[in-house]
């Protein structure tokens, strides 16, 4: 398909413009004539696509654009700006619909400009080219590739190629970080590990119980003790039994002593007692001969006055009798009660021989119970050191303290372990799918350029998506070069509508322009050149040399 008739009015530059179009078709004139509104209003009737935000020419209501090819398609577009734009799509003998999505099929891509090609970046140009590359994919694709849809990756308007290669920047990207913190991680379980003594384990030290070490070391301990204790208690028996026997003895001798010193209290006692008897007998005595000589000089007296005081001498001689016989019965009371003293401290005399020989008696049972208790004490001992046999500490200290010294790095041995299996491992295993993922991003261009047809002779593409011509990476094309591939790429973006538009002929050098109208003599493309010369607008149509030039009105 090829343009045959373009009509254009009130178009940016463009205030009136008919032509026939041929297959070379050469705009000219001066910097601001319209040359580019030209190509620019073929874009828009195409595409409805615009480089300029107003494209309706200055003071006017509406634009039209009338595009007619030489299959009879007919596109007849109006831009309006106080209303909706309008669009008319026709085509001879034929029901078409007036519709965007009609009118793409007939572009692959935008409207193809080689030398602005030339003037992209490498990545820009990449991207053309590789659009150009059919490759089906879809998200579903995506997640069964990699197991995800990796986040922060321009799907839109991407080639799978160039998508395949962010994804694998974007893993590569993450995997340094978590070779980073492997890194770090790694030092920090070193630092842990070179606290720790040489090829420890952990695991085995904390399965020891270190009390039981240590009880070993007390049970040891103590049966040395007590072994030490029944040979002290063999090698003294004799003299502990001679020690008891003196304890004894002294013990009796004190008990004699006691008795001694109780029998002398109780024998001055009773000579006491004794002398106080006597002493009250005398009295007594003293007693009856003061009543005897009372009764005498009573009798003297009463006879001298017999006659004048009988009655008052009887009563007295009556009264002093019974004072004096209460005296004497007092007196005579107290030497009854000193002689039951007496009798009382007879009888505790003759009672302390049975005391003395008890105490003494209980004295002697005593010490020979103490001597069983040795003696089975020294049978005690011999068996337990003919049951037993010394232990030496020494070696069960030594176990105990290392097992106490090896326990106490495990702090730090599960700081470590719990670093490497919460933290080191997860992000080993993290890397390592990471890798996959990366390794699966690099292969997946292999696999997807087999099933892909490249469309420019000499082209390659790598996994990498890195495009070269020959061996020679895009970026690194010489001037003449670059042109080629841009007419290369230009062919092959192209759909039904076989256009090429050609914006700066008079930069090109001649070497450049013969290698061009070469090309344009032996393909079918049609052309649309634009050269900024002096002069108004104007277009030379032919058939592959100059045969006409038509002026136009701006």
């Amino acid at each position: 398909m090829k343009i045959s008739r373009l009509e254009i009015s009130n178009f940016v530059g463009i205030s009136e413009f008919k032509i026939d179009l041929g297959k070379l078709n050469i705009l000219t004139g001066r910097v601001g004539s319209g040359k580019t509104s030209i190509i620019e209003a073929i874009e828009k009737g195409f595409s409805n696509k615009s480089q300029r935000v107003e494209v309706i020419r200055h003071g006017e209501d509406d634009a039209t654009i009338f595009i007619k090819t030489d299959d009879g398609l007919e596109i007849d577009r109006k831009l309006r700006s106080n209303k909706a734009d309008y669009l008319k799509v026709r085509k001879a003998g034929q029901a078409v619909p007036s519709t965007e999505n009609f009118l793409k099929q007939f572009l692959k891509g935008d409207l193809f400009k080689p030398l602005e090609f030339c003037a992209k970046s490498p990545t820009e140009q990449a991207k053309i080219i590789l659009n150009l590359l059919e490759i089906p994919w879809s998200m579903d694709d995506i997640a069964n590739w990699f197991g995800e849809i990796p986040t922060d990756i321009d799907y839109d308007d991407q080639h799978i190629l160039q998508v395949l290669g962010q994804i694998v920047k974007h893993y590569f990207s993450q995997r340094e970080v978590v070779n980073r913190e492997i890194g770090v991680i790694k030092a920090q379980v070193t630092g842990y590990k070179n606290e720790l003594p040489k090829n420890y384990d952990g695991e085995e030290w904390r399965s020891k119980n270190v009390a039981e070490y240590y009880q070993a070391v007390s049970d040891a301990e103590l049966l040395n003790k007590q072994r030490e204790n029944a040979m002290n208690l063999i090698e003294g028996l004799e003299g502990r039994k001679a020690r008891i026997m003196a304890e004894a003895e002294t013990e009796k001798q004190t008990k004699r002593n006691e008795m001694n010193q109780t029998r002398h209290e109780i024998e001055e006692y009773r000579q006491e007692t004794v002398h106080k008897i006597e002493t009250l007998k005398r009295a007594i005595a003293q007693k009856d001969q003061t009543m005897e000589q009372s009764d005498n000089a009573l009798n003297l007296e009463l006879e001298r006055k017999l006659l004048q005081i009988r009655d008052e001498y009887n009563l007295k001689k009556d009264r002093a009798r019974q004072e004096i016989q209460a005296g004497v019965k007092d007196l005579e009371q107290q030497v009854v009660n000193y002689e039951k003293t007496i009798y009382g401290n007879d009888l505790e005399l003759t009672s302390l021989q049975g005391v003395e020989e008890n105490a003494l008696r209980s004295i002697c049972e005593k010490a020979n119970e103490r001597i069983k208790t040795e003696d089975a004490r020294l049978e005690s001992s011999r068996r337990l050191l003919d049951e037993t046999a010394g232990v030496n500490v020494e070696p069960l200290k030594q176990a105990a303290a290392e097992v106490a010294h090896m326990q106490s790095f495990l702090r730090d041995y599960d700081l470590m372990t719990s670093l490497i299996r919460e933290k080191l491992a997860p992000r080993e295993e993290l890397a390592k799918v990471l890798t996959a993922r990366i390794d699966k991003g690099r292969e997946m261009p292999r696999s997807l350029l087999k099933t892909a047809a490249l469309p420019i002779p000499g082209l390659s593409v790598d996994g990498e998506g890195k495009i070269r011509i020959g061996k020679t990476l895009i970026d690194g094309l010489s001037e003449g070069e670059q042109l080629q591939l841009a007419f290369r790429v230009a062919k092959a973006q192209a759909g039904e509508l076989k256009l090429i538009c050609l914006d700066g002929w008079n930069k090109i050098n001649p070497t450049e322009r013969a290698w061009i109208e070469k090309e344009i003599s032996e393909d079918d493309f049609q052309y649309v050149v634009v050269s900024t010369e002096d002069g108004d607008l104007a277009m030379n149509v032919s058939e592959g040399t100059v045969k006409e030039d038509v002026e136009c009105s701006n």
